[in-house]
C-alpha cells in the first residue's frame, strides 16, 4: 500500500508515468518508517536508528544530540545526524529543497546526500544563505535502496541546528507499481557472531592503516551498549582521532603487546570511563606525541575514570601522556587497577582523588612518572577526602620526577608490598599540604616495602620517606616491616608546622649511609624493633 505521502493515486497499468512525491516534513512521524523515512545517527559509515523524544518532539540520541526533527537537524560530537529514506521499488528519483544554517555562527556543517555507499552531493554550509543540492535529479534507484541526509559537524558542534526538509520525487519502473510497499532499513552491519562481544572491525575500523578509526570504535560502542555486549579490539594498531568514552560498556584487546590504541591529538586523547562495570582490558595505549603538561587538563591524560563504579582496568600499557597515565576521580568506587604498566607521562602515572573510595591499586609498574608514581590526593574543595585505597605489590619508580607512594589527604590507606626506586623526592610521602588546601590524614598503614635510593634532587634533599604537615592534622601513621636503604640524602623524616599526631615505626630496617638517619622534628614518634635508627 501507498502510504499517505504519496500524491496521487497509482495507475498499475501506467506505473512508469506515475510520480509520488516524498516530503520529509509531510511524513514526519513519532513512528519509524513513515512514508518511507527514518531517522538514524552515523558514525563512520555505520549507522543505527535514533529514538522519538515525545517531550522535544524529535528523533534524537539518549535526549541529547544528534536530533532530527521534522525539517531540521543537529549533529552531535560522535554522531552524525541523518533522515533515511528508502526506495519503494525499482525507479528513479530527484531531489528538491535547500540547506541552510540555522543561524549565522559557529563553524558551519557539512551537509551530504548519500545513496547507500554513494555519495551523491557534500557540501560545507556555513550560515542562512540556502544552497541548493546538485546532481541529484534521475537518479536510479532500486527496490530498498537508502538514501541518506547527513548532516557532519565541521569541528565544534555549536550552533550546528541546520534546516533541511528535502523532497523527494519518485518515478517508479515499469510494471514496478506493484512493489511499490514500505520496507524495513537495510541493516548497517551484520551480527556478531561472539555471543558477549561487538568486533571493532564489523564497523568498519582496520588495523595498521594508519587511518582514523574513531568512528568505527564510537559507532560499535554505541552498538554494543544496545546490545549488553563488550567491545573487542583485535591484534593490531587502531589510531583515534578523538577522547573515546566507555559509558557503561566494556573494551578488551588480544593482550597489551597485541592491540595498540594512538591516540593522534595530544590535548584529547584520554580513554574516559563512566557507568557501571566498566572493564577496560588487554591492550596499548599511547599518544602519537605529547605536549607539556601546563594546566592538567584531563582530556590529555591515557585514562581518566569519571565517577564510574565497579570498574577494572587490566593489562593496560599506558605508553606517554601529557597528563596523567590513570586519573580515578568523581568519587569513583569499588575499583581496581592491576596488572598493568604505565610509564613516560608528564604528571602522575597513578592518581586518586576526588572523594574517591574502595580502590586497589595492585600488580602494577610505573616507570618514569613526570610526577608522583602513585598518589592519592583530596583537596578540601572537592568535598570528602579520598578514603579506603590500597596499594600493593608495585614496582615503581625508575627516574620518576616526584615522590613515590604519596598519600596527601586521606583516610584508611593500605601501602603494602610495593618497592620505590630511584624518584627525585621522597619514596614514601604522607602529607596535608597548605599550597594545595588538602584535606587531613588519618589511619595510612605502610607495611613490608622495599624504598630504594629515593629523593635524589636537590635541594629538596628528600629522605626516603617523609612525613610533612604544612597545615592540618597528620594521626595513626603506622611504618611497619618496611626495608628503607641506599637514601641520597637522608634517611627517614617527620617535618613541618602542621599538627602531627602519633606517627609508629615498627620492625623496619634502616640502611643509611648519608646523611641523618633519622629527622624527626615533629609529632609523637612511637619506635618499637626497628634496626638501624
Amino acid at each position: 500500500m501507498l502510504t499517505a505521502a504519496v500524491t496521487g493515486a497509482v495507475d498499475k497499468a501506467h506505473a512508469q508515468a506515475q510520480v509520488q512525491t516524498y516530503k520529509a516534513s509531510t511524513s514526519y512521524s513519532p513512528e519509524a518508517s513513515q512514508g518511507q523515512w527514518s531517522y538514524q545517527k552515523r558514525s563512520g559509515q555505520v549507522f543505527s536508528d535514533l529514538t522519538y523524544n515525545a517531550v522535544n518532539k524529535r528523533w534524537d540520541y539518549n535526549g541529547s544530540y544528534p536530533w532530527v526533527s521534522s525539517n531540521a537537524g543537529h549533529p552531535g560530537k560522535d554522531f552524525d545526524a541523518v533522515r533515511k529514506w528508502v526506495a519503494p521499488a525499482n525507479g528513479k528519483i530527484s531531489i528538491r529543497g535547500t540547506v541552510r544554517k540555522g543561524d549565522d555562527l559557529g563553524d558551519g556543517v557539512t551537509a551530504i546526500i548519500q545513496k547507500d555507499e554513494e555519495t551523491l552531493w557534500s557540501s560545507t554550509i556555513k550560515n542562512k544563505s540556502e544552497v541548493t543540492p546538485t546532481g541529484v535529479s534521475n537518479i536510479e534507484v532500486q527496490q530498498g535502496t537508502a538514501v541518506y541526509f547527513i548532516i557532519n559537524r565541521v569541528s565544534s558542534i555549536n550552533n550546528d541546528h541546520t534546516v533541511w526538509d528535502p523532497d523527494i520525487s519518485f518515478t517508479p519502473a515499469e510494471g514496478s507499481a506493484d512493489d511499490i510497499i514500505a520496507h524495513e532499513p537495510k541493516k548497517a552491519i551484520a551480527d556478531t557472531s561472539a555471543s558477549t562481544t561487538v568486533n571493532v572491525l564489523s564497523c568498519g575500523a582496520a588495523a595498521d592503516d594508519n587511518k582514523d578509526d574513531y568512528p568505527a570504535f564510537a559507532a560499535c560502542l554505541d552498538q554494543a551498549k544496545q546490545l549488553g555486549k563488550s567491545l573487542y579490539v583485535p591484534q593490531g594498531t587502531f589510531h583515534l582521532g578523538r577522547i573515546l568514552t566507555l559509558d557503561g560498556v566494556s573494551l578488551k584487546g588480544a593482550g597489551s603487546a597485541l592491540t595498540t590504541l594512538v591516540s593522534t591529538d595530544p590535548e584529547k586523547g584520554s580513554i574516559d570511563i563512566k557507568g557501571s562495570g566498566v572493564h577496560l582490558t588487554n591492550l596499548k595505549h599511547e599518544y602519537q606525541s605529547v605536549v607539556p603538561r601546563g594546566s592538567g587538563a584531563n582530556e590529555k591524560n591515557s585514562i581518566t575514570v569519571r565517577g564510574a563504579n565497579d570498574f577494572l582496568i587490566d593489562d593496560i600499557y599506558v605508553d606517554k601522556a601529557s597528563t596523567a597515565g590513570i586519573l580515578v576521580q568523581g568519587q569513583a568506587s569499588n575499583g581496581t587497577i592491576s596488572n598493568s604498566r604505565v610509564e613516560a607521562t608528564n604528571a602522575d602515572g597513578i592518581h586518586i582523588t576526588d572523594g574517591s573510595s574502595y580502590i586497589t591499586v595492585s600488580n602494577n609498574i610505573v616507570k618514569a612518572a613526570g610526577d608522583d608514581t602513585i598518589a592519592v590526593v583530596s583537596y578540601l574543595q572537592d568535598g570528602p577526602p579520598v578514603h579506603h585505597v590500597t596499594i600493593k605489590d608495585n614496582d615503581t619508580g625508575y627516574n620518576s620526577k616526584a615522590r613515590g607512594i604519596a598519600v596527601v589527604g586521606g583516610n584508611h590507606i593500605e601501602i603494602q608490598g610495593n618497592s620505590v626506586k630511584d624518584t627525585y623526592m621522597a619514596g614514601i610521602y604522607i602529607a596535608v599540604e597548605g599550597s594545595y588546601n588538602t584535606a587531613n590524614v588519618n589511619h595510612v598503614h605502610i607495611d613490608s616495602n622495599l624504598i630504594d635510593h629515593t629523593g635524589t634532587a636537590k635541594p629538596q634533599n628528600h629522605p626516603n620517606a617523609l612525613v610533612y604537615a604544612s597545615q592540618g592534622v597528620i594521626d595513626n601513621v603506622t611504618f611497619s616491616n618496611n626495608t628503607f636503604q641506599n637514601a641520597a640524602h637522608r634517611g627517614l623524616g617527620v617535618w613541618g608546622d602542621g599538627d602531627i599526631r602519633n606517627i609508629f615505626y615498627t620492625k623496619n630496617t634502616l640502611i643509611n649511609s648519608i646523611g641523618a638517619n633519622t629527622t624527626f622534628s615533629k609529632g609523637i614518634i612511637h619506635l618499637a624493633q626497628n634496626i638501624g635508627f
